[in-house]
């Protein structure tokens, strides 16, 4: 799905340059849909007539099922409405005499000749988990990405941008309000693409969300085969459960996906388009699941990706709690926490209590601080300070010094920006968010080498919004894990697919990729790119790569962006090249 519209100041309508991606017309306007719009273009012809008197796309066009941004050219300006959960972005640059719009970051910066933007890219290095640091800043200097939930009206006046539907937290919302919220946009996302598709098939990896989705396909009368990726020498946890749950559901058609050596992380190395990310490094096992449902005659595949973001609470609501005066809460969740980690529950009161009195602004100095002089981040931390935080440790002792102080600043002026007024535990899930379409946005590049569309209805507006209503700290639960989806879906899918008390760990995969990689990625360091761009130095990277061949602790995700960057370099060198 691509597309670049040019709007020429003073023209008399906009310039439609290139498209791949589902158009609408009515009368004299045309309408790029981008995304999964689960509406038929019946619906969107009737809602786009209306918009092309009023130029209101929100609420006429925003509110069915899925999750899509929208572009309406009309005779005289561009109209567009930016998905609220960041998954299909629409990017922006100046041009000569006007301002370009596209679904590609890469292609604007090529229309312009736009170098990259090497804040950015240590940002994604150094601390990718800081959310906001960077705006809506892109990989490239001069191209923004237009702000997530927003209408955005261009004509001969300007540019005026408005929010509509963003992602909102809202302390008044009641739990039971909103597990049923969740409930109906669950519902509503699986039954609306089992009408498009009735043959439906997705992970089945015996975790909760994707497990979930496979019932619920079912429930709504689609035709559903599950896959799950297993390790050929021994049977796994995952593969357990997924047996299981499998037993549950005997019109389930259920597929196992034996691994090999090249499923493994790294085994291909191929950068990501618009914006470097790990996961482009580490698909290989969702390929092969891919590879198979299309031999089933796939064409439309479900994955449970950001169920765990929406859906769950990430540890630091502890301080939260604290926040909020949650005093006998507090500690009956540290408790929980501490039989769960074998850790104090006195410690975990104490990280929560820092957390919660560390105001923003000042955690975001220190940070600048740490960057600043290359702090090596401790990967000795006890649990509860790796785990309660708004942040975790810099890599900064990969950057160059200049790399450094450019980051350095960059996270100063962020400090003096006033931002909203959120609890710690929700900016946190704000960026595990972010980073999770960027995820997605894998996985279906995935998809489209073999024919398929994936969806990940735990990323669609209407379920992302439902769940994210509820504060944090109110999703987090003590009787098992994501409480909030099991009010939502009890009596809809079988109660022991909602309680399953483990999660898979793949820690081993890395290792093992990282082993068999290993020549091919010290040669990437070797003649690196990112050095050659004053980004990172090579030596303590190549240190770290060696500890994880060793099978020492790492920071995979940190170490992983770094190759990310590499090769996302490498590409663009030869895109620029023509090579």
């Amino acid at each position: 799905m691509n597309f670049v519209v040019l709007w020429r100041a003073g023209s008399s309508s906009p310039e439609l340059v290139t498209r791949q991606a589902r158009t609408i017309k009515a009368d004299a306007v045309r309408m790029i849909v981008l995304g999964h719009c689960l509406a038929s273009d019946t619906q969107l012809t009737e809602g786009l007539s209306v918009v092309s008197r009023t130029r209101q796309p929100h609420p006429v066009l925003s509110g069915w099922p899925g999750c899509y941004s929208l572009v309406v050219l009309l005779p005289d300006g561009v109209v567009l409405l930016t998905d609220p959960v960041g998954q299909f972005p629409v990017y922006s640059t100046a041009a000569a005499d006007g301002t370009w719009f596209s679904s590609s970051a890469v292609e604007l910066a090529a229309r312009e000749n736009i170098g990259v933007d090497h804040v950015r890219l240590a940002t994604g290095i150094a601390c990718s988990d800081v959310l906001d640091i960077m705006d809506n800043h892109t990989a490239f200097t001069e191209v923004r990405r237009l702000p997530p939930g927003h209408v955005v009206n261009v004509d001969a006046t300007g540019i005026e941008m408005k929010p509509v539907g963003s992602v909102s937290i809202d302390r008044g919302t009641r739990f039971e309000d909103a597990a049923e919220r969740l409930r109906s946009a669950l519902l509503k996302s699986v039954e609306s693409r089992v009408a498009t598709a009735p043959v439906i098939t997705g992970d089945f990896s015996g975790g909760i969300d994707s497990s979930v989705l496979m019932f619920l396909s079912m429930r709504a009368g689609a035709e559903v085969s599950g896959f799950t990726f297993h390790h050929s020498a021994a049977e796994t946890d995952d593969l357990r459960w997924a047996r299981r749950y499998a037993a549950l559901a005997p019109e389930l058609t259920h597929h196992l996906v034996p691994s090999t050596q090249d499923d493994l992380p790294y085994m291909n190395l191929v950068a990501s388009e618009d914006e470097p990310h790990p996961s482009s490094l580490g698909v290989g096992s969702t390929r092969s699941r891919l590879r198979m449902a299309a031999e089933q005659g796939s064409t439309l595949h479900l994955v449970g990706e950001g169920g765990d973001v929406v859906a769950s609470a990430p540890p630091t609501y502890l301080a939260d709690l604290v926040r909020h005066g949650e005093v006998s809460a507090l500690w009956t969740h540290c408790m929980r926490w501490a039989r769960v980690r074998q850790c104090s529950p006195l410690a975990l009161l104490r990280r929560a209590m820092y957390v919660a009195t560390t105001p923003r602004r000042q955690a975001l100095l220190s940070l600048a601080a740490a960057v600043e002089r290359a702090s090596p981040a401790d990967d000795t931390l006890p649990w509860p300070n790796k785990a309660i935080r708004h942040w975790g440790s810099p890599q900064a002792e990969w950057l160059t010094r200049r790399a450094r102080a450019d980051l350095a600043a960059q996270l100063r002026s962020r400090a003096d920006t006033p931002t909203d007024d959120i609890g710690v535990a929700d900016a946190v899930t704000l960026s595990l968010l972010r980073m999770q379409v960027m995820t997605q946005r894998a996985v279906r590049d995935a998809g489209m080498e073999f024919g398929i569309e994936v969806h990940a209805p735990y990323l669609d507006t209407e379920v992302v919004q439902a769940c994210l209503a509820l504060p944090a700290y109110r999703r987090a639960g003590l009787a098992g894990p994501k409480p909030l989806l099991r009010a939502a879906l009890t009596g809809l899918v079988p109660r022991a697919v909602l309680d399953r008390p483990t999660k898979g760990d793949y820690t081993s995969s890395s290792y093992r990729g990282v082993r068999q990689a290993a020549p091919a990625l010290r040669e990437l360091l070797r003649e690196s790119a990112a050095a050659d761009h004053g980004i990172v130095d090579p030596v303590p990277v190549r240190a770290t790569l060696e500890r994880a061949v060793q099978g020492l602790p790492v920071p995979w995700s940190k170490l992983d962006q770094v190759f990310a960057v590499e090769l996302w370099l490498r590409a663009l060198s030869r895109k620029v090249s023509g090579v």
